[in-house]
């Protein structure tokens, strides 16, 4: 499926940009371990990774949720979840990979509302910073679909 008019390709850019710079600022806060969201003393530096996280997740959940309104892929209300899998159906993302993020709005949502820190959340949190290439990945595949046009 290739772009249509309704799809407002500046606007996505932004989106996709601003989740890199997001990224970008994560990578800039070394962790050595999961510990390190359960430390007292870095209550400053996990509130800013959480916040990057969060946006840059946000980023993707805007980008689906656009290309999957302005292509009709879903229906209006349906989860953040379900706009990347129409993604997925319409063949801009890959399914494995579609299957890999769908998780990332709900994941964003135990971030906002600030469950951490517990050694299960400190430990998805690690483990989140050790695939932040996913992001790379996503801005990698829509981008491609976008030069279809």
């Amino acid at each position: 499926m290739t772009p249509s008019k309704l799809v407002r390709k500046e606007r996505i850019l932004e989106y996709l940009d601003n989740m890199m710079k997001q990224v970008e600022d994560i990578k800039s806060v070394p962790v050595p371990s999961k510990d390190f969201f359960l430390e007292k003393d870095k209550t400053i530096p996990i509130k800013a990774i959480k916040y990057s996280l969060a946006c840059a997740i946000q980023d993707v959940s805007r980008v689906c949720a656009h290309i999957a309104s302005a292509l009709s892929l879903w229906k209006v209300r349906e989860s953040e979840s379900e706009a990347i899998r129409a993604l997925s159906d319409a063949g801009i993302l890959p399914k494995e990979f579609a299957e890999k993020i769908k998780g990332m709005p709900a994941f964003r949502n135990r971030i906002v509302h600030d469950y951490l820190p517990n050694e299960f959340d400190a430990l998805k949190l690690f483990e989140t910073l050790q695939s932040l290439d996913d992001f790379k990945a996503f801005s990698k595949y829509i981008l491609a679909w976008l030069e279809k046009d």
